[in-house]
């Protein structure tokens, strides 16, 4: 090896040098290491014990996921509800205008037009307990050629879910529907 004695021993002193450095160091602040250390091992300690946090963040969560669910649940069902209550209710009005009326099914004799529209409703609602009283017809008839008729269904709705039931006062809500047209010129 050709270099100068002591371009050689250079970084050999410099790293001896490093090294009692380090030593010296570490001797220096090995108590204060030792607090530092126990601090490390019980922080240490409490992060590597999670048995049970899952299921706590579990608990908490659960609740919130739950309300939402059976709220997002509920809702469609009310509005399936209401919607079905607007086909209907419309139906039976387009039905009214016409001056037609149903054959009653039992006897084969022909219902008068009150009847009839009535019977519109209850049929295009089968799915829900729509109250015969909840019905109103004006003219009370279905009205003659010209006349305005209006129909309208007042339906109670029921909260099913137990969560969404607390929060709705009397764990119910009224949905009222109408539908007002003109009668065609018909022949009674």
């Amino acid at each position: 090896m050709n270099c100068l004695p002591l371009a050689c021993h250079v970084p050999l002193l410099l790293g001896a040098r490093a090294i009692g450095d380090r030593a010296d160091a570490a001797s220096a602040t090995q108590e204060g290491n030792d607090m530092t250390a126990k601090r490390r091992t019980t922080i240490g300690a409490l992060r590597r014990n999670s048995s049970g946090q899952s299921l706590v963040e579990f608990a908490i969560v659960l609740p919130l996921v739950m309300m939402v669910f059976f709220g997002i649940f509920e809702f469609g069902r009310f509005y399936f509800t209401k919607l079905t209550l607007q086909h209907a209710v419309r139906e039976a009005t387009r039905f009214a205008v016409t001056g037609n009326v149903l054959t009653d099914p039992e006897t084969g004799d022909p219902m008068d037009r009150a009847g009839s529209i009535v019977r519109v409703i209850l049929h295009n609602t089968k799915d829900l307990a729509v109250d015969v009283d909840g019905i109103s017809i004006s003219p009370a008839d279905g009205g003659g050629p010209e006349d305005i008729v209006r129909v309208a269904v007042d339906f109670r709705y029921d909260m099913t879910m137990p969560l969404v039931r607390g929060i709705v006062p009397d764990g119910h809500v009224g949905i009222s529907i109408s539908t007002a047209m003109r009668n065609e010129a018909f022949y009674e």
